[in-house]
C-alpha cells in the first residue's frame, strides 16, 4: 500500500491517511513526513502567537533543518526576517516547496505574495477563501481580520477577531488580536482591551507575551506603574526576550525616567537580533526630554556605527534608511527644508537598493513614491510650493498601477502639509483626514489644521486623543510635550 504523507493539524493531532474519518481542521494543516519538523513548526507558531519573534525564528529554522522541504516553515520564518533579502530568500524557498502541500499552505503563499505586489483585492480574496475552506480555524479568522485592516475596515476586522475567540476560546491569538484592535483602531476601548488581555492571562499566566499585552493595556489607561510592573514580570519570565526591556523602557519614558529608559533600551539591544532597534528608542528619549539636537546627533552617530559594523550589506541598507527617516521626521517637524533636502538625497540610493532586493515592480514604484514624498515635504518646508505640489502629484501618478486602497495616504499627508504652509487650512483638514488614521503624528497634524481652521472643539478632542496615546514612536516623541499643554493635561 502506498505510504500516506502525514499531516500535522497544529491545534489537534497528527491526522492519518485519507481513508480515515475526516476531522475538523482547526489550524494550519502542515504537510511533512517528519514528526520532529512538525513539532518544531508548531512550537514556532506558538512562540509567534505569544509575540516572541526571536525564538519563533529559531523554531522555524529548526523545523527546516529537520525537513528542508517544509515550505510553510520557510514562509513563516520569512515573517521573522531581519532584512528584506532574508525575507525574499525564505519566501522563494517556501514557494518552491509547496507542490504537495495543503490548500491552506498554498493559499498562504498567495496571501503573502500580495504584500509584495500591493494587490489588496487579491489579498482579501485569498484570505476569504482560507476562512471559507477552514471554517473551524480561529487562525484563519485572525488572518482575515488582519487583511481587513489593510483597508482600514476596523469593524470587519474586529468581527473576525471576535469570531476567532468564539471558535477557539482557549487560544490566546484571538484575544491578542482583539486587544490590539481596541487599543489602536476606532472605536478604541481601553477597558475592553484590558478585559481581553486578562482572559489571555488566565489561559497563560506564566507567559511573557501575555504580560506585555497586559502592560500595554495599563499604559493605554495611563496606569504607568502597573504597566511597568507587568513588563518587569515579563522580563522575569523571559529574561532573554528583548520585548520586555523595550516595553519597560517605554513606561519609564512616560514616567519621565529617561536614564532608566535608556538602560532598558540598551539591555534590550543585547537580546535583539536587530541591534539598531535600541538606537531609535534611545534617540526618542532625548526628544521627549526636549533636546532635539541630541537626538539628531545620536541618530547620526548610530548611522555611522551601523555603516562600519560587520553586519551584511543588505541589513546595513535597511538600518541606514531607518536612521535617515527618523532624522527626516525631526527635520519635518522643525521645518528644516535644507536638512530635509540633504537627507532625501541620501535616501534615494538606499531606497533603490531595497526595491532591487525585493525585485517586484510594485516595490520599485513604492520606493520611488517614498522618495517623492520626502522631496515634496522638503520643498514645502523650504517654501518651494510649486515644486512640492509637483512632487506630490508624481506620487499619485507613480502609484497608479498599485492595487492598494491605502496607497495615497502619504500623498494626502504631503498635500496637507503643503496646504498648512500656504495657510489653506480647510484644504489641510481635508487632506489630513485621508492620511493614515493609525499614525499618531498624522492625528496631531489633523488637530493643528482644525485649530487653524477655527474648528476648536474638534481640535481639542484630537489633542486629547494624542495626549493620551502613551505609545512610543518618533512622531509622538516630537509632539507629546506640545499636546499635553494644548490638552491642558499635566
Amino acid at each position: 500500500m502506498k505510504q500516506c504523507k502525514f499531516i500535522l493539524l497544529v491545534a489537534l493531532a497528527i491526522a492519518g491517511c485519507s481513508e480515515k474519518k475526516e476531522e475538523k481542521i482547526t489550524d494550519i494543516p502542515v504537510t511533512t513526513q517528519s514528526k520532529e519538523a512538525a513539532a518544531s513548526f508548531q512550537q514556532g507558531l506558538q512562540l509567534s502567537d505569544e509575540g516572541d519573534v526571536q525564538k519563533a525564528r529559531l523554531a522555524f529554522a529548526k523545523a527546516i533543518e529537520q525537513d528542508s522541504t517544509l515550505g510553510i516553515a520557510y514562509l513563516y520564518k520569512a515573517n521573522t526576517a531581519t532584512s528584506n533579502k532574508e525575507f525574499m530568500d525564505d519566501f522563494a524557498k517556501g514557494k518552491a516547496h509547496l507542490n504537495s502541500a495543503s490548500d491552506w499552505e498554498k493559499m498562504y503563499a498567495e496571501l503573502e505574495n500580495t504584500y509584495l505586489t500591493g494587490d489588496y483585492d487579491k489579498r482579501i480574496d485569498v484570505a476569504k477563501k482560507i476562512a471559507d475552506k477552514y471554517p473551524d480555524a480561529a487562525r484563519a479568522q485572525v488572518e482575515l481580520g488582519n487583511t481587513y485592516l489593510g483597508s482600514n475596515d476596523f469593524t470587519r476586522s474586529r468581527q473576525c477577531y471576535t469570531k476567532a475567540v468564539e471558535l477557539n476560546p482557549k487560544w490566546i491569538g484571538g484575544y491578542s488580536s482583539l486587544v490590539a484592535s481596541y487599543l489602536f483602531n476606532e472605536p478604541k476601548d481601553f477597558k475592553k482591551a484590558e478585559e481581553n488581555a486578562l482572559k489571555a492571562a488566565e489561559l497563560a499566566p506564566s507567559n511573557a507575551g501575555v504580560q506585555i499585552t497586559l502592560g500595554d493595556c495599563y499604559r493605554a489607561e495611563n496606569d504607568l506603574e502597573k504597566a511597568k510592573a507587568a513588563y518587569s514580570k515579563a522580563i522575569e519570565l523571559s529574561p532573554d526576550n528583548s520585548a520586555g526591556y523595550y516595553k519597560r523602557g517605554h513606561a519609564n519614558v512616560f514616567m519621565g525616567k529617561y536614564d532608566e529608559a535608556r538602560k532598558d533600551y540598551s539591555e534590550a539591544g543585547k537580546y535583539d537580533d536587530i541591534k539598531t532597534n535600541k538606537d531609535f528608542n534611545i534617540a526618542n528619549t532625548y526628544i521627549y526630554e526636549g533636546n532635539v539636537g541630541a537626538a539628531t546627533k545620536y541618530l547620526s552617530d548610530a548611522m555611522a556605527k551601523a555603516d562600519m559594523s560587520t553586519e551584511p550589506d543588505d541589513k546595513k541598507v535597511g538600518q541606514k534608511l531607518g536612521f535617515l527617516n527618523s532624522s527626516a521626521m525631526i527635520a519635518l517637524h522643525t521645518g528644516d527644508g535644507a536638512k530635509l533636502k540633504e537627507l532625501t538625497t541620501m535616501m534615494q540610493p538606499l531606497s533603490d537598493m531595497i526595491s532591487k532586493e525585493i525585485g517586484t515592480q510594485e516595490a520599485k514604484l513604492q520606493g520611488e513614491a517614498q522618495v517623492l514624498y520626502w522631496q515634496s515635504i522638503a520643498a514645502a518646508a523650504a517654501g518651494n510650493y510649486d515644486e512640492a505640489k509637483t512632487k506630490a502629484e508624481q506620487i499619485k501618478t507613480t502609484l497608479n498601477p498599485v492595487k492598494d486602497p491605502l496607497k495615497l495616504q502619504q500623498y494626502n499627508f504631503a498635500l496637507g502639509y503643503l496646504a498648512m504652509k500656504q495657510k489653506n487650512y480647510g484644504d489641510a483638514v481635508s487632506h489630513f483626514e485621508k492620511a493614515d488614521p493609525n499614525a499618531i503624528y498624522n492625528t496631531y497634524w489633523l488637530a493643528v489644521a482644525n485649530e487653524a481652521a477655527g474648528n476648536k472643539d474638534k481640535a481639542g478632542t484630537l489633542y486629547k486623543e494624542v495626549a493620551n496615546y502613551n505609545f512610543n514612536d518618533i512622531g509622538y516623541a516630537l509632539v507629546r510635550s506640545d499636546v499635553k499643554k494644548k490638552a491642558s493635561m499635566p
